[in-house]
């Protein structure tokens, strides 16, 4: 599975499908606001498209030098513009086009395939990254999302300064690593759009549920072992905010593994596949679907299966979203398909 956590709707993807298989959200508050800077427009809304061409904007030069404090509490001085940017983050790179900072990227992680631009640019293994290969690139700020040993200090040893931005584990740490991002790069006033973009998504969807009355029971699977998410984490986050009931916060932790049985016995109203690339399929779920759960289906797709890219959270989910057959489940177009059948057998 990819490691790719940052960015926006999928909150109003996960919203659509509870709605269309019966549920809803309650209200919820609106996550509390990050200090960054003022919009340069007003935001309506936050779209990305990774097949577009991607846009950038200059930097601004005047914002360096800039002192800027990773997730391991490292601050880095940027004595000037980073103007070659090594992003061993997928999430964090769509993050960087998406606020106008694509043109200072020079090279990615082996995983990084949004937007469009990053697929002619050098690949590197952010698993097990090479100092030396890193180096050779001659960048001028290194971004991770964990450290596999020393990597972090064999870098700064070189002079080459490291941001190390670990996974959010709540909506509001999308915000704050976002905005992080911006002063980073000398986007500031760019990724304030972004981030109100995102919010005005999020509160578009609680409005849109706030009579909506109690949310559904919801499984989201992010492997084909049936690992999952709990309220720890930013997937976590998101169903708590839309008021649904994560059926793996019954385990207590934050990346749990389920049976067949537990899911089958917690009777989840919706299930979201992030697994796709691993081979699941609404077909595979209906393996293990009992009596009673119903899957909301448009022209062969699950109104609970999102492809990877749609439900680990990037930038372009929020556009992709209203775009997906789940954006339509439960209309005249769709139809319910329940069914009853014995558990998936690994």
């Amino acid at each position: 599975m990819k490691l790719r956590f940052l960015a926006t709707a999928i909150v109003p993807l996960v919203a659509l499908m509870a709605l269309a298989c019966g549920g809803g959200a309650g209200p919820s508050p609106t996550p509390p606001p990050t200090e960054e800077a003022a919009p340069t427009a007003q935001a309506v809304g936050f779209s990305f498209d990774c097949l577009a061409p991607a846009q950038a904007t200059g930097p601004d030069a005047a914002a360096f030098p800039a002192d800027v404090t990773d997730s391991m509490g490292n601050t880095v001085t940027l004595a000037a513009t980073p103007q070659r940017i090594v992003s061993l983050s997928a999430g964090h790179t769509e993050i960087l086009y998406a606020v106008g900072a694509g043109d200072q990227v020079t090279a990615v992680d082996s995983t990084s395939d949004c937007p469009r631009a990053t697929d002619g640019l050098p690949k590197v293994d952010a698993f097990t990254p090479s100092v030396e290969a890193i180096a050779g690139l001659e960048p001028d700020l290194v971004i991770i999302f964990f450290d596999p040993g020393d990597l972090q200090s064999s870098l700064q040893g070189l002079g080459i300064p490291v941001l190390n931005l670990a996974a959010p584990d709540s909506v509001q740490g999308v915000y704050d690593q976002t905005a992080l991002l911006g002063e980073a790069t000398g986007h500031a006033g760019e990724a304030a759009d972004v981030i109100a973009g995102m919010r005005t998504a999020v509160e578009d969807v609680q409005s849109t549920l706030a009579d909506a009355g109690e949310g559904p029971r919801v499984f989201h699977e992010i492997d084909s072992s049936y690992f999952s998410v709990g309220s720890g984490t930013f997937i976590g986050d998101m169903y708590t905010i839309l008021g649904a009931k994560n059926i793996a916060d019954a385990t207590g932790e934050d990346y749990p593994q389920m049976s067949a049985e537990a899911i089958i016995e917690a009777d989840p109203e919706v299930i979201v596949l992030a697994d796709e690339d691993a081979g699941e399929s609404p077909d595979t779920v209906k393996a293990y679907v009992k009596k009673g759960l119903t899957v909301a289906v448009q022209a062969g797709a699950g109104a609970g299966h999102v492809r990877p890219s749609l439900s680990t959270p990037v930038p372009e989910t929020g556009d992709r979203a209203t775009r997906h057959p789940s954006a339509r489940a439960g209309t005249a177009e769709s139809r319910a398909c329940p069914r009853d059948r014995a558990p998936r057998r690994r």
